[in-house]
């Protein structure tokens, strides 16, 4: 019994990071397209992306790297889910189990604080 929960914690961490890592890729992809500089990086609050813009960037274009991931991954994510309950009824889980699977998708998908701080900041 205390294996399967380490196990299923254990792949709920894996999934939380490889989110997060996807999260501030699409970032990265998006960033390296009108930057002048990008730097993929890790801290201790996790990974991260910085981007350095020319005066001459459009704003646009740092509005849509801001959030990148939610333009990215929601359709996505998405079409998944209604693929999947096309072919499978819903799934009877408790509390516990629907947050393993939606905190995953959450971070993958949902725009951060500083990706909106810096979106609505894009002008300055």
């Amino acid at each position: 019994m205390l294996h399967d929960t380490v196990l299923v914690f254990g792949v709920y961490l894996v999934a939380c990071g490889v989110a997060w890592v996807l999260h501030e890729s699409a970032h990265y992809v998006i960033h390296s397209l009108y930057a002048e500089s990008v730097s993929f990086g890790v801290n201790r609050r996790g990974p991260y992306v910085d981007a350095v813009y020319g005066s001459n960037a459009p704003t646009l274009a740092i509005r849509v790297g801001s959030v990148a991931p939610t333009l990215l991954y929601t359709p996505l994510v998405a079409l998944g889910t209604a693929g999947y309950l096309s072919a499978y009824p819903l799934p009877q889980l408790d509390p516990v189990g629907w947050s393993l699977i939606a905190v995953p998708l959450v971070i993958l998908t949902i725009p951060t604080g500083t990706d909106i701080q810096a979106c609505l900041e894009a002008t300055q």
